[in-house]
């Protein structure tokens, strides 16, 4: 009779500050930082005579958290595809400083934030191509984008609504 040896190893434990570090990692802030900058242009563009220094304010907190929580489903989407390519396999949710859940709660109170935010202190119309942008890049892009080259084409649409959220 063979037997056979497994070699347990205990779960790695993340102090506050790998975590805080993890849930910031989960945000990709540069990329959303250049979407922000993107919708801060389409403000300046749309505005009028006068500029609404607080309503600028709001529309940029509004579209930095929905860029957030979108950054972040992603991530958990893509958690599996992520731990196979060298470039994504230190991620947070790949090497579990973040859990799958944690992270799904993150994103989706992060856009459902966003979506209220943007609804009552910037407008209705920002807040309804921010729900596109959702719709668009979690439910379309993000999966199509490993079975399709049309996934690109797919992929401009919420790539170009940030600077229109601006504007609105």
């Amino acid at each position: 009779m063979e037997s056979i040896i497994v070699e347990i190893q205990p779960a790695k434990v993340f102090g506050l500050r790998e975590k805080l570090a993890a849930y910031l990692e989960l945000t990709k802030p540069r990329i959303a930082f250049l979407l922000v900058l993107t919708s801060a242009a389409g403000f300046y563009l749309g505005s009028d005579k006068s500029f609404n220094g607080m309503l600028f304010i709001n529309a940029m907190v509004g579209i930095t958290l929905l860029a957030f929580g979108v950054a972040t489903l992603n991530q958990v989407w893509e958690r599996k595809t992520d731990a196979l390519m060298e470039r994504t396999a230190k991620r947070p949710l790949v090497i579990g400083s973040i859990t799958t859940n944690e992270a799904l709660f993150f994103g989706v109170s992060q856009c459902a934030v966003a979506e209220i935010y943007l609804t009552f202190l910037v407008n209705p119309l920002t807040a309804i191509l921010g729900l596109i942008v959702i719709i668009g890049y979690l439910l379309l892009y993000t999966p199509l984008k490993t079975r399709t080259s049309a996934s690109t084409a797919i992929g401009a649409l919420p790539g170009a609504l940030p600077p229109l959220m601006g504007w609105t």
